[in-house]
């Protein structure tokens, strides 16, 4: 995974998974391997030598901790002097977690766009480094069968970068290894299954495999055969029967992980945690004496305590309905990467709780004809998805939805193979400007294209916006490289409206966009073939949807994808707050976003200023949203709370009372998307003395 190399005066460390190298001029020293073991953090690999001198050939933060704690923080632009002590630094940013080991006092400073640690003679310097792993390091072949994918499976905590609590953390955990079937079994040694000691049990058939892969995963557990579902652990054992697999196997996943989250604030992140408080007001827990405990042991601690009092303190991210057959598992990897409940939609009850919502009055097909506002419901051109049936999954409790099986999936997302790979294989971008790329075939429609990108202060959006194309301007505009592409007009069963025709996109052999939206009638079929042709994922529709709405819609949506919604969040707030929200999937990988949020991880807030506990102060709920760069586990502070506390990325809505000051500064200092009185609102657009 990683290496050492050298370049003149360079080292190099090389990550092979994630193919990118990092340089620190060492003045050329010799260098030799070192024991990773040697350092408080997990890295994969270390090598030593003697300096006086470190530099980095850009400006970095140099993070400086004793024994785990952080005792010193170095911004670039600054000198810093640091006592004589044996210190642990960590240096960010780099395209890798790097660590530096040394003892002795020294200076990190910064000049001519490099930062340098100075010492005061030569000494012993240790460096190690750890892949993100956001790839996986390889594939495992195994034979095509429901035992195949266990052996598969059981080789997925290989990508933990620690079994301590620390897991939690997302940079901690990798991305599992690949599956295919063949005849001749592979486990290169890289996948070779951790030696935990945790064990799930589970019926030889593929949709029970499926539906435990995450937690096996998470638990670093091997999977094996077993009549009565179980996960086993230092002589404890847990029951997932019953008949609810995905239901037991989910609630566990969240119950380790809870506790996982409290219990690692005994290590390296001794923070105020919002959670650990909720924990042990409900349970009686000793994180300190578990956390030095070994995974099995403590998984067996864990399963003491029980699960009821403590299932409303997270609120997951994702579900994925995860069809029971062999074509599934191309795609296992990945839904497990997202830290995803899997289920079999065949196993899964039917509540008849879908969504037929009228669609309003001016639908954005070519029929010719307005049709009136008493329309009732998402009417469907079944034409226009060729040769597959449309379905529409049972609801679900998280943020995102992920629908793996035949069908376009009403209200979720439908990922392919490519999508994820070539998300995973897309490199980092140095630049600051953002390319969007609006199409607007339809004069009546044009509304939409005003103000709809471009609101944040650091970030540059070039924004082309371009009217009435013709078939072959729009092909040579998609083949282009776009970061977005916003399409607004008609789509129907053969392609997409232009001046001289349609443009089908089956046509397409390959485009230069990322992401999309096509804000159209039934613009499903099409923005699949989009996603064949190179893009990672877009936004869609799988019903007429009325002018005026989608009209509002697809604003909001470019907004919201402005601000650091990844394609999750953007269509589970479009839901909140437009009837045609539910008209709205995902094809491709809908974890993409457009640009990060300035907060870190996208928020939403909702006012009800009709139920306010006194005239001068509002109660509101805040929602943190994960994104796959602050994926579940991360941790944040909740700048409307104030006091320091933190919270785990991942946890439900908090609700907190703040006066109408409070309200106003915390809005304004940080743009965010308010559900004010059930419409959607912009913090820095609001006047709160009208509340």
């Amino acid at each position: 995974m990683i290496k050492f190399g050298r370049d003149g005066e360079d080292l190099l460390v090389q990550d092979d998974i994630e193919d990118v190298v990092f340089r620190i001029d060492t003045r050329g020293a010799e260098t030799r391997s070192a024991d990773p073991d040697r350092f408080v953090f997990p890295v994969d690999s270390a090598v030593a030598f003697e300096t006086d001198h470190l530099a980095f050939r850009k400006p970095v933060s140099v993070y400086v901790r004793r024994d785990g704690e952080l005792v010193n923080s170095c911004p670039p632009g600054q000198t810093t002097t640091v006592s004589d002590g044996r210190y642990e630094l960590e240096i960010s940013p780099a395209p890798m977690k790097l660590y530096i080991r040394l003892d002795g006092s020294l200076e990190v400073g910064s000049e001519g766009g490099r930062t340098h640690l100075r010492f005061d003679g030569a000494r012993t310097v240790r460096v190690g480094a750890r892949s993100f792993h956001g790839r996986p390091a390889g594939t495992v072949t195994v034979p095509e069968s429901p035992s195949g994918l266990m052996e598969a499976v059981s080789t997925f905590g290989s990508a933990l970068a620690t079994t301590s609590p620390e897991r939690s953390f997302p940079t901690l955990r990798g991305h599992p290894p690949l599956v295919a079937f063949g005849e001749e079994r592979d486990v290169p040694s890289f996948a070779a299954p951790p030696s935990t000691g945790v064990t799930i049990e589970v019926p030889e058939d593929w949709g029970s495999v499926y539906t435990v892969a995450t937690l096996a995963y998470y638990l670093g557990a091997s999977v094996v055969p077993g009549e009565r579902p179980r996960v086993t652990a230092a002589g404890a054992s847990h029951s997932l029967a019953d008949g609810r697999l995905a239901e037991n196997a989910q609630s566990l996943l969240e119950h380790v992980f809870l506790l996982d989250c409290v219990v690692r604030t005994e290590g390296f992140y001794d923070v105020d945690l919002h959670e650990r408080r909720a924990v042990e007001r409900e349970v009686d827990i000793d994180p300190e004496a578990l956390y030095d405990l070994p995974i099995d042991e403590r998984l067996a601690r864990y399963l003491e305590i029980p699960i009821d009092p403590l299932s409303g303190l997270l609120d997951w991210h994702l579900t994925t309905d995860m069809a029971a057959e062999p074509a599934s598992a191309e795609l296992l990897p990945f839904v497990v990467n997202d830290l995803s409940a899997i289920r079999d939609p065949a196993s899964v009850p039917e509540t008849g709780d879908h969504y037929t919502e009228s669609l309003g009055d001016f639908y954005r097909s070519d029929d010719g004809e307005e049709d009136d506002e008493d329309v009732p419901t998402g009417r469907v051109d079944r034409t226009a998805f060729q040769d597959e049936t449309v379905v529409t999954p049972e609801p679900v409790d998280t943020v995102g939805h992920t629908w793996i099986g035949d069908g376009y999936p009403v209200g979720a997302s439908k990922p392919t193979v490519g999508a994820y790979r070539r998300r995973i294989d897309q490199p980092a971008s140095e630049s600051r400007v953002i390319d969007v790329q609006v199409v607007c075939n339809e004069a009546e429609m044009r509304e939409e294209t005003e103000q709809l990108y471009g609101f944040r202060d650091y970030l540059e959006f070039e924004i082309d916006i371009v009217y009435d194309l013709a078939r072959e301007e729009l092909r040579e505009l998609l083949a282009d490289d776009h970061d977005f592409f916003h399409f607004v007009g008609h789509v129907d069963a053969e392609g997409m409206k232009c001046t001289d025709g349609y443009l089908d996109l089956h046509t397409l052999e390959e485009t230069g966009v990322k992401a999309f939206l096509l804000n159209a009638c039934t613009s499903y079929a099409q923005g699949m073939q989009l996603v064949h042709a190179g893009s990672i994922g877009g936004l869609v529709t799988t019903t007429d949807v009325g002018n005026i709405m989608a009209t509002n819609a697809g604003r909001t949506m470019a907004r919201l994808l402005d601000y650091g919604f990844d394609l999750h969040g953007v269509l589970d707030v479009v839901k909140k707050v437009h009837v045609v929200g539910g008209a709205y999937s995902v094809v491709g990988d809908a974890g993409v976003t457009l640009c990060q949020a300035s907060s870190g991880t996208p928020a939403l807030v909702e006012i009800n200023t009709r139920e306010k506990p006194s005239e001068d102060s509002f109660e509101l709920l805040h929602r943190v949203y994960t994104t796959r760069n602050y994926n579940v586990g991360s941790l944040f502070v909740d700048h409307f709370a104030g006091g320091g506390t933190h919270y785990v990325v991942g946890g439900p809505p908090h609700s907190l009372v703040v006066s109408r000051e409070e309200l106003r500064r915390s809005a304004t200092e940080r743009r965010t998307p308010v559900i004010l009185d059930h419409e959607l609102r912009w913090s820095d657009e609001l006047n709160f003395d009208e509340f």
